[in-house]
Formats: C-alpha cells, sequence, structure tokens
C-alpha cells in the first residue's frame, strides 16, 4: 500500500495485515472501508516495491554497542589544558579576544570513525562512531557520540533482504553481547542512480528484549563479552565473517537458539525441549555422520523391516518401521556428544564430564517429551533442568563459534563479572556438577 502524505513524503507499507474491512451505502452512493496494520511503513521520496532491488546499505544501532564497541580512547579530555587552550581557544579565528582563565577544559574526538570493516556473504559490515557537538555558550559544550553498525549490500537487495540480513547480523551480535537488543533505530539507503536517498524505517515489531526475562541492573561488562572488536579485532572479523557463511545453511538451528537464549533468567520445561531440539535440526554438515553397524545388526534390521512390512497398516506398525529406519542415524545424544567435542578438545578440564551432563540433559528431554523413566525427581529438583538449559546452549552456541574461529581458552582465562550468560554458567559449573552427582548417587 503507497501513499503520500502532507509534507508530500512517499510512504510504503508493507506485509499489511487486514485488521477489519467492509462497505456501506449513503445517500444511495456506496463506499468501502478497510483497516490494516503494516509491519513496515517506509518514509523516502519515492515508493518502494517489496520486489525492487534498490537498497543499498541498512544502518541500525543497537544498545549496547558501546559496550561491544569499547573504543575507551576514541574520545576523552586533556588533564593539562593549560599549554594547549590559548592556540584551541583561537584557532576559531574570531573577531574578538577569547579570554583565558587559569582552569581551562579540553574535550576531545581522536577523528577516527571506522571502529571495523569487515567483508562478509552478507555485505561489508561496518561500525563506525557518529559524534555530534554544540558551538559551545555560557550552558557549556559537549560531545555526543552514536555507534551504528551497517551493512552495504552489492549489489542492491530487495527491502526483505535487507530485513533478513540484518536480523542474521543482529543474531550474532546478541550471542556476542549475552542478551537480546533493543533496536533503537533503522535506516536503510536507496540507490537512487546519480545519489542515495535515506529510507526511515518504522517497524512495528522491531527486535527488542522482552523486561521480563532480563535482569537490567545487569549490563553487558565490554570484559565478558565473547569477541573483541577493538583489541582482538582480527578474531572479531575471522569469526564473524566464518559465521554468517554458513548462517543461512543452519539458521532453523540457530533461530531456535536465539529464541531459548532470549528468555535469558527465565527457565521452564518448553525451554529445555527447544534448546535439546536445536543439535537435532542442525543439518548434515554440522551433525555426525551415520553410525556403522555391524552386518549381524543390519541382517536384523532388514529382516524386521520386512516382517512388519507385511503387516496390515496401522499406527503401531508404522512407529516400528519409523523405528527401524532411524537405526544406524545419529541419535540426539551422538549429535549432542559431536558439538560437544569442540569444546572438550579446547578446554576440556575446565568442564569435566560435560559430556555425561549433555547425556542427563538428553535423557531430561526424553522424560518430558516421550514420558521415559527418569533417574531424578525434575519437579523437585528443577535447578537440574535449568542447568541442563544452559549446558545445551552453552555448547550449541560454544561449538559454532569455535568452528567459525573464536580461541575460547581467552574467554574462559579472563575474569568475569558474570554478565554474560556464559560467564556464569563456568563460574558455576563445578558446583552445578557435584549437584548433579551427588542427586544421581541418591539413586
Amino acid at each position: 500500500l503507497t501513499g503520500t502524505l502532507y509534507d508530500l513524503t512517499k510512504v510504503t507499507l508493507i506485509q499489511c495485515l487486514t485488521m477489519e474491512k467492509g462497505s456501506d451505502s449513503r445517500d444511495g452512493d456506496q463506499y468501502h472501508y478497510a483497516k490494516l496494520f503494516p509491519h513496515f511503513v517506509l518514509e523516502v521520496r519515492r515508493h518502494i516495491g517489496a520486489n525492487d532491488r534498490l537498497i543499498v546499505e541498512s544502518s541500525f544501532v543497537l544498545e549496547d554497542a558501546t559496550a561491544l564497541f569499547y573504543d575507551f580512547d576514541a574520545f576523552g579530555t586533556v588533564i593539562d589544558a593549560v599549554p594547549h587552550i590559548e592556540r584551541i581557544a583561537t584557532a576559531n579565528k574570531l573577531n574578538r579576544p577569547i579570554p583565558i582563565g587559569p582552569e581551562p577544559r579540553i574535550a576531545y574526538f581522536a577523528g577516527k570513525r571506522n571502529i571495523i570493516d569487515v567483508d562478509t556473504v552478507l555485505g561489508k559490515v561496518r561500525a563506525q562512531h557518529n559524534p555530534s557537538w554544540s558551538l559551545g555558550g555560557p550552558s557549556g559544550v559537549r560531545i555526543d557520540n552514536v555507534i551504528s553498525v551497517s551493512i552495504e549490500a552489492e549489489p542492491p537487495v530487495t527491502f526483505a533482504e535487507a530485513i533478513s540480513r540484518t536480523l542474521r547480523l543482529l543474531r550474532f551480535l546478541e550471542l556476542v553481547i549475552g542478551r537480546p537488543q533493543n533496536l533503537r533505530e533503522l535506516v536503510m539507503y536507496v540507490d537512487n542512480g546519480e545519489h542515495r536517498q535515506s529510507l526511515k524505517v518504522h517497524w512495528s515489531h522491531r527486535p527488542s528484549r522482552d523486561a521480563d526475562s532480563t535482569d537490567d541492573r545487569w549490563f553487558p561488562h565490554p570484559a565478558d563479552l565473547l569477541l573483541d572488536p577493538i583489541r582482538r579485532s582480527e578474531e572479531f572479523a575471522g569469526v564473524m565473517r566464518a559465521w554468517l557463511e554458513t548462517d543461512e545453511e543452519r539458521q532453523d538451528a540457530r533461530q531456535r537458539f536465539h529464541t531459548s537464549f532470549a528468555h535469558q533468567r527465565r527457565y521452564f520445561v518448553e525451554r529445555l525441549v527447544g534448546a535439546a531440539n536445536m543439535f537435532d535440526i542442525l543439518p548434515t554438515s554440522a551433525s555426525p555422520k551415520d553410525v556403522e553397524l555391524s552386518e549381524g545388526l543390519l541382517d536384523a534390521k532388514r529382516r524386521c523391516q520386512e516382517i512388519f512390512g507385511t503387516l496390515p497398516d496401522s499406527y503401531e506398525r508404522s512407529s516400528v518401521l519409523n523405528a527401524l529406519g532411524r537405526v544406524g542415524r545419529p541419535s540426539l545424544k551422538h549429535k549432542t556428544r559431536h558439538r560437544a567435542r569442540y569444546v572438550v578438545d579446547a578446554i576440556g578440564e575446565r568442564f569435566p564430564d560435560l559430556v555425561s551432563v549433555l547425556d542427563e540433559a538428553v535423557d531430561c528431554r526424553n522424560h518430558y517429551v516421550h514420558g521415559s523413566a527418569s533417574r531424578i525427581d525434575y519437579s523437585q529438583n528443577f535447578d537440574m533442568v535449568a542447568f541442563f538449559t544452559d549446558t545445551l546452549e552453552f555448547v550449541f552456541a560454544a561449538s559454532e563459534l569455535i568452528e567459525a574461529g573464536w580461541n575460547i581458552r581467552t574467554f574462559i582465562e579472563m575474569p568475569t563479572t558474570m554478565s554474560h550468560p556464559f560467564g556464569a554458567y563456568r563460574v558455576n559449573y563445578d558446583s552445578q556438577l557435584q549437584a548433579l552427582k551427588a542427586l544421581l548417587a541418591k539413586q
């Protein structure tokens, strides 16, 4: 749906839902009406079609951008400004003298706007400073800054593809930061032939953090983040590039992780089940190979399939044939152990018995999904359900990052304030493991 505002701004409404529609008549004339809910409203100098490949850049502002891109030396103040103030105060060459006193202050922006530039499959990802300042006066003077993240697309893409690329990058950055982000601003740029035009995006359901799932007294600490784009920029660029290269193939499982991880400090059975299932929907490139069966097992499988195949069609017959078909294929425990190998090989001594914890997590999931017998009363020991959920999420994400080139040992050996969930997990792992062993010993 397209239209024009009173100031002649062109607006395009995309992904509209019809909330109400109808028709009526008055004095012999008929009219029609509809009430729509647009997911996106675009403001620009021209209308944008859903299939128009015009978007050349998407730029957005993260809530925790200053923690992620902790470029501490980009802005500062001069401790001893006395030797410099006369030259600076007179640099504007005003036609009046500038009185200089004994207590001058100088604040500055060092001038380097670009923080990172990384070529990825989504396009060039850039983070940069956007300082703004006033001319000063009796009320004072200040320098403010906003850090933006942008994706430059080459060739231009449709609006839907630009949104998809923004979300894919956002999910990666949220994992590194440790919590969902409130997307404060989103601007896109349209290729208009001779010059670019900014396109303001009003997003009805823009990414945001559920206030009930996060304790906002805990802000991400720059030292707790999984990657450091300032002091370890090459690692950050390499991991992001490799992660995004596999993201399209693995997006089903990663979106499941993102949904689970967004709950942060809220735990419930469905979250545990989802955290286990994301291993099941990983593509074959991220899963173990089929289990090699002995000739005896293969022969038994074939004979059983023949026997059940001759029986009349029924739910039980189909169930057994489906189960026989899965014999030899990797089970959920095979898949979790396969992904855990990345963590164990890198820092296995820091997470002893990690595979055993994963096995218990899968048993817990099977109890809630299939009604399997359990060795632990989960309703009376729900802290174990939370521990299993954290373990599944940690192994899933850590294995993906390690595979992309993340040096997890650097993260593990850094002190932590536990503002990132993985920092809290690593600190609490030993005590949780002992609690689990004590429960199992009682059985």
